[in-house]
């Protein structure tokens, strides 16, 4: 019979840390698209690989998303200032 390795449960901190991203932005999209934890570990949320791979994903849609309609502070006024 063949054991298998667990699974990884990642905190948000680690998922941060994987993915070369602020905690504030992995925070964003977990509360967003409300990515639930599995479990907890202590006080902290633990995360399975998918929603790992997930919160990738929304990352790098925000990114391209930005990218393709970039605002710029300037832009920002002038909306402001027409209100």
């Amino acid at each position: 019979m063949l054991m298998t390795e667990p699974e990884a449960l990642l905190t948000v901190g680690e998922i941060a840390r994987r993915l070369g991203r602020e905690l504030h932005r992995v925070e964003y999209v977990i509360r967003t698209r409300k990515i639930r934890p599995v479990g907890w570990a202590g006080h902290a949320r633990v995360f399975r690989d998918a929603d790992l791979a997930r919160i990738a994903s929304e990352l790098a849609r925000i990114d391209r998303e930005r990218s393709t309609n970039p605002v710029s502070l300037d832009d920002m006024e002038v909306k402001f200032h027409d209100a």
